[in-house]
């Protein structure tokens, strides 16, 4: 008991330390160069950030999270009618069944910690919106985005030279990322954004960039391939075949390369694992489970438990999933995982009927305000309506709420494409809120004002 308090007042106290540090570097440098500062080295740092794992712990990932919500509300008070205006409708409803749910959770240490992460999403969309007041803001943000991904390609590509951190001898890269899955949805990310930089109406690239992007298509599609994961691949093949069908349909004359990628390393047992249900590393009363066999006895048990055990308005309460598990689920079973690799069965659990009507409302929301530019910027609004898309087809058959990573740029790109269409829509004398809006977009900032 005492070891216990005495580690738990350790990282209190070191997470107090590295929170004021934290706070004097902002100060220093001002809210939105240490926003972007955070998304440059983000990707490169996830081991470093990921040291709180168990349930009392305070790590540096925990406080470099509380940090981004902190820049957002600093951004939020600047701007309380812009950024209200465009988070609160969006996000707040699924945020307050997210904080409900925090109340009712058997494990309230925990659910405050993924609550804490949840509201940082919402905060990588926030942010944007205070940092971009011109076109070259927005530049600036994507440019930092695309930037971030140098240093964990370029460790991928040394990882696969080097042979090193593949998983039971097959090859599963995961770079400077904690896990496969997170670098797989990060690189998709970067993908679509790659493919929105090249035909968006929005950027104008010049001949001795465009190249340059053009050839990080394939390394990022290799890479995906190498990580081994399904879904990531899936994602990709509805960008790229979007991207292709209806946007660049010279692309289309790729078509005869895709039989190629069954040569990538790993690509083909991964698929045949899939096809063959009577194969797999989980194991079951002389029964042997692939991992979509498996997910699918997951999910019948626990929805036959929901349907013995009601609770319909707002669940069980955040992180309550791995808690209740055991009294549905056979123990030997959970070497698979102890998640329902399903976003939409998960809150729906946790957060019942209302919290998984205002994570689909968010979607709805990011849909709409997308498709305000499509008669504008056609292309780059279908490159981001089909990442969007994948997003939510993968959330069926994986756990995509915990992939902070990926989530952080997900929305931030996503939020400065908004921001960036909301500011053309002023410029243009539009009315999607200019009034609400024009003061504070066309403003300069305290620190971009000239002294």
């Amino acid at each position: 008991m005492i070891p216990s308090i005495g580690a738990a007042l350790a990282a209190i106290i070191s997470g107090a330390a590295l929170g004021i540090a934290s706070v004097s570097v902002v100060a220093a440098v001002g809210i939105r160069r240490a926003a972007l500062a955070i998304f440059l080295i983000r990707p490169a740092c996830d081991p470093l950030l990921d040291t709180g794992t168990g349930h009392q712990e305070m790590g540096l990932g925990a406080v470099i999270n509380a940090l981004i919500i902190g820049l957002a509300f600093l951004v939020f008070l600047e701007s309380p009618v812009l950024i209200g205006s465009v988070i609160l409708p969006m996000w707040g409803g699924f945020l307050v069944s997210a904080l409900a749910s925090v109340v009712i959770s058997p494990e309230p240490i925990r659910a405050l910690r993924v609550f804490f992460v949840l509201a940082s999403y919402a905060a990588a969309f926030a942010l944007p919106f205070g940092i971009v007041r011109s076109k070259e803001k927005a530049m600036q943000c994507l440019t930092v985005a695309m930037a971030s991904s140098i240093i964990p390609v370029t460790y991928a590509i040394v990882e696969l030279a080097t042979w090193s951190e593949m998983t039971e001898g097959s090859i599963r890269l995961k770079s400077t990322l904690t896990h496969p899955n997170i670098f797989a949805f990060y690189l998709f990310s970067l993908l679509a954004l790659t493919m929105f930089m090249l035909r968006s109406s929005l950027i104008s690239l010049s001949a001795r960039i465009k190249p340059w992007f053009v050839g990080y298509l394939p390394v990022i599609v290799v890479l995906i391939g190498l990580t081994g994961t399904r879904s990531a691949w899936i994602g990709t093949a509805i960008v790229l075949i979007t991207y292709a069908s209806i946007v660049d349909r010279r692309y289309l004359l790729c078509l005869p390369l895709v039989p190629l990628v069954l040569y990538i390393p790993g690509v083909e047992d991964r698929i045949l694992d899939i096809l063959d249900l009577g194969s797999g590393n989980v194991g079951y009363n002389y029964t042997t489970f692939n991992s979509y066999t498996w997910r699918n006895l997951m999910w019948e048990r626990t929805l036959k438990w929901l349907n013995d055990n009601p609770s319909l308005l707002l669940g069980y309460g955040l992180a309550s999933f791995r808690h209740y598990l055991p009294e549905f689920f056979f123990s030997e079973a959970t070497k698979g995982g102890n998640d329902p690799h399903n976003a939409y069965l998960q809150i729906f659990f946790e957060m019942g009927i209302f919290g998984l009507l205002t994570f689909i409302w968010i979607f709805a929301s990011l849909f709409i305000k997308l498709m305000r530019r499509y008669s504008f910027d056609k292309g780059g609004v279908i490159i981001m309506i089909s990442l969007l898309a994948s997003y939510l087809i993968a959330s069926y058959s994986d756990n995509m709420l915990d992939y902070l990573a990926f989530q952080w740029y997900f929305w931030f790109i996503m939020g400065v494409i908004c921001a960036w269409n909301r500011l053309e829509s002023v410029i243009s004398g539009q009315p999607a809120d200019a009034d609400r809006w024009k003061e504070a977009a066309l403003v300069p900032s305290p620190e971009e004002a000239p002294r």
